[in-house]
C-alpha cells in the first residue's frame, strides 16, 4: 500500500512539472505595439509633469508625480528618499521666483511594462535673471491604477534646453 501511494505521489509530481503555462502570451507584433504605446504614454506623462511644474510650481508637480518611495539625487547631497523627505526638501525653497520646465527627449519601458525612464533637457527661468538649464533623467514605476509615478529623479546643469515643439511631433 505504501509503495502504491508513493507511485501515485511521484506520478502527480511529474505530471505537474509538465503543465503548460497558461499566462497571457504576446506575439512579437503585439509586444512591439504595446511597448510603443507604453513609451508614448510615458513621454506624455513626463510632459504633463513639466506642464504642471510650469503652471502650479515645481513643488506641487514633484509631490503629485512622486511615488511614496521616490528618491531625488542632487549635487553635493546625499539622496533624498521618500515623498515626505522630498516635500521637506522642496518646501525649503520657494518656487514662485523661478519656473522649472523640461522637455523629454526619449523614453523606454521594460518589457513587463512596470518600469521605464525618460530623459531630456530642462530650463530654470528666473524673474529678471538669466535662464540656465541642463539635462535630467527620471525613472518611473507604473502603479496598479496604470499611472506613472517617478521613483528616481536626477539632473545636472550645463546644457541649453531642446525646443519641445521639435521633440514632441
Amino acid at each position: 500500500m505504501k509503495i502504491l501511494f508513493l507511485i501515485v505521489a511521484l506520478g502527480a509530481c511529474f505530471c505537474s512539472c509538465n503543465e503548460k503555462h497558461t499566462g497571457h502570451h504576446w506575439d512579437k507584433k503585439a509586444l512591439i505595439a504595446r511597448q510603443d504605446s507604453l513609451k508614448d504614454d510615458l513621454l506624455k506623462t513626463d510632459l504633463a509633469f513639466s506642464q504642471l511644474s510650469e503652471e502650479k510650481g515645481r513643488n506641487a508637480a514633484f509631490l503629485q508625480y512622486a511615488d511614496s518611495s521616490a528618491a531625488m539625487l542632487r549635487e553635493f547631497s546625499a539622496p533624498t528618499t521618500g515623498v515626505d523627505a522630498i516635500a521637506k526638501l522642496l518646501n525649503q525653497f520657494s518656487d514662485t521666483a523661478a519656473k522649472l520646465i523640461w522637455v523629454p527627449i526619449s523614453s523606454d519601458v521594460a518589457r513587463s511594462g512596470e518600469l521605464g525612464y525618460t530623459y531630456g533637457t530642462y530650463v530654470i527661468e528666473t524673474k529678471g535673471k538669466d535662464h540656465f538649464g541642463g539635462t535630467y533623467c527620471t525613472v518611473w514605476k507604473r502603479t496598479r491604477s496604470q499611472n506613472w509615478k517617478f521613483v528616481l529623479s536626477t539632473g545636472n546643469e550645463g546644457v541649453k534646453p531642446v525646443d519641445k515643439d521639435m521633440v514632441m511631433q
